[in-house]
């Protein structure tokens, strides 16, 4: 079954001359996160494996997702004032969430340093960790709108969701799309920011329960609206980082008199641009998708619509992750797409149907999905 080889010889070849390199000069990570996580690894048996560490701190996002997955699966439970009889999300629920998404981000930041304080860091340690990262990013967004509800005069209307999902699966592709051409990883500031505020907003709403955040910021603008507005915006404080070091990367390259003093590759002009392709497809895709739906799809199957699409963009993630790491060109055009352009069509030919046929759709991108990783693995072995 797993037989399937999506890695060549050269690919192979690739991650045998591999080093990773990152930076990150963001003060809260320095000075607050650093010291932290170097305290909790020793805690760990140098016998713990790193890749555990890794799932087990993803795994807990998956409980999280999965919590809110079975007490809101349409995102409506916390609006109050769309006069649904639905009972409130427990308490505890949130409390685990704000728990879980801390313990969470902790072991995502000590298994590297388990990795070199065990002297086992390889290639497919950091592609597991970073793979696994492309599937939370649509993981966090979902489970915060539970949070903030949608369709409610607070929250504002369930097709909303899109945008700020976007904006959020975006952000962390440019960062890997800027290590792609630079060689090194640099880790935006606003990470640790967004670890922290997601585990912090839990915890206020254990606390205060989800009617802390439904007021109006700004006459008729909401709380919610506000959040959306800066999911949004994190893609954009992030780009002009991500462009200042790539120019500076090309700058030091027209500086030097040798390529080998660099991490990254001196790439052409459309080589630089070539990972945007897949993410711009996946975004018209689903964007036309929610256009031409028969039923409104993602207005009635948000989670599972968004859950699919954070499968598609995991993958085009990896994909671009393994090119980078193997010194090879990405792809254009990924295959998870596919299904999904057969999947809206036949919503547009057989409305009747769209429904069902966008859960077998998900399935089977999950599916498609998991073999990719597992088959990666077993290639590397």
């Amino acid at each position: 079954m797993f037989g399937f080889r999506y890695l060549t010889t050269e690919h192979l070849k690739g991650f045998d001359n591999y080093k990773y390199k990152s930076i990150d000069t963001s003060p809260l990570a320095n000075y607050v996160m650093q010291p932290w996580w170097n305290a909790v690894v020793k805690l760990f048996p140098r016998w713990v494996a790193p890749n555990l560490l890794t799932f087990v701190g993803w795994f807990i996002l998956v409980t999280n997702f999965a919590l809110f997955t079975y007490y809101d699966f349409d995102f409506h439970t916390t609006s109050n004032d769309l006069g649904l009889k639905r009972k409130p999300i427990p308490s505890w629920v949130w409390l685990y969430c704000g728990i879980g998404q801390f313990l969470s981000h902790t072991l995502d930041g000590i298994d590297g340093k388990q990795a070199r304080r065990t002297k086992s860091s390889t290639p497919l340690g950091e592609l597991f960790d970073h793979g696994l990262d492309s599937w939370s990013c649509i993981l966090l967004p979902l489970t915060l709108f539970s949070a903030l509800g949608t369709g409610s005069k607070w929250a504002g209307h369930t097709d909303e969701m899109l945008v700020p999902c976007l904006a959020v699966v975006a952000t962390f592709y440019l960062t890997h799309w800027e290590k792609y051409i630079t060689g090194v990883l640099y880790l935006p500031w606003l990470y640790d920011v967004s670890q922290l505020g997601c585990s912090l907003g839990y915890l206020i709403t254990w606390w205060y329960g989800v009617e802390f955040w439904q007021f109006y910021v700004f006459s008729n603008i909401s709380c919610a609206r506000v959040l959306k507005w800066v999911l949004i915006g994190s893609f954009f404080a992030t780009l002009p980082a991500c462009l200042w070091n790539v120019w500076d990367h090309y700058a030091s390259l027209r500086r030097s008199s040798t390529k080998q003093e660099h991490e990254g590759r001196n790439l052409s002009f459309w080589e630089v641009i070539a990972p945007a392709v897949p993410l711009l497809l996946l975004s018209i895709c689903y964007y036309l998708w929610c256009e031409i739906s028969p039923h409104d799809v993602l207005i009635a199957q948000p989670r599972v619509f968004m859950f699919s699409m954070g499968i598609v963009f995991s993958n085009i993630a990896c994909r671009l992750i393994i090119a980078q790491m193997t010194g090879h060109s990405c792809d254009l055009f990924n295959i998870l797409l596919l299904p999904v352009t057969i999947t809206m069509a036949l919503g547009v030919l057989y409305p009747r149907y769209e429904i069902m046929t966008l859960f077998l759709c998900c399935l089977l991108l999950l599916v498609m999905h998991l073999h990719y990783g597992i088959s990666v693995v077993s290639d590397r072995y």
